[in-house]
């Protein structure tokens, strides 16, 4: 897995929780491209998850193997969770869940890097 592209999902990730918490704080209703925001970052974790399954099949493994998959798993589930819990809820709440686990899920990938260890970061 690219030490770029994980950044790039770790910032992308952040703004766009970011985003959900200005939309919380002002009590608005989500606007129309939060929705496929969180369906493109879906697809980039998933994207992620894949390129380290690869590199685990086919590269050095981490210290902990059981736990870089617990992260791995974590990755791909924090987002569908948030937004399942949210789907009625448009205003304050939902938005600031969908933050929430937004923030949990750039968390989350960066512990999934740093598990990895120094020799198999690409």
């Amino acid at each position: 897995m690219g030490a770029g592209f994980g950044l790039a999902i770790v910032v992308y990730t952040l703004g766009l929780g970011a985003a959900c918490a200005v939309t919380a704080v002002r009590g608005r209703a989500r606007g129309p491209l939060i929705g496929p925001a969180l369906v493109l970052t879906e697809f980039c974790l998933l994207t992620q998850a894949a390129l380290d399954l690869a590199g685990l099949a086919g590269g050095p493994r981490p210290a902990e193997l059981a736990t870089h998959i617990g992260y791995l798993a974590a990755s791909v589930a924090v987002l569908p969770a948030a937004a399942a819990s949210v789907r009625l809820d448009e205003r304050r709440w939902g938005n600031t869940a969908l933050a929430i686990g937004c923030v949990t899920a750039a968390v989350v990938s960066v512990r999934l890097h740093q598990t990895l260890g120094p020799a198999a970061r690409g």
